[in-house]
């Protein structure tokens, strides 16, 4: 849920490096955000769920998704 709309999310971070007078071409730009920021979050929901699976948390996300509402998950909204 937190990554659905990712292509979004990596288009805001390349506009935003390259009004902060980034060269680097916008697939450099935006293979370093996915590389060092959402790469490694995914890894730590993921790990997160691994750890704390539970059929009606599933169930609660499936809902959240659909609906657009955020849940609390790894200690945060998403």
């Amino acid at each position: 849920m937190k990554y659905r709309l990712e292509d979004e999310m990596i288009s805001e971070y390349v506009a935003k490096k390259h009004a902060e007078g980034d060269k680097r071409s916008m697939q450099e730009i935006a293979i370093e955000y996915n590389d060092k920021v959402m790469y490694p979050d995914k890894v730590r929901l993921n790990c997160y769920y691994y750890r704390h699976y539970s059929f009606w948390k599933d169930i609660e996300m499936i809902f959240a998704t659909v609906l657009g509402f955020k849940v609390k998950f790894a200690e945060e909204e998403v």
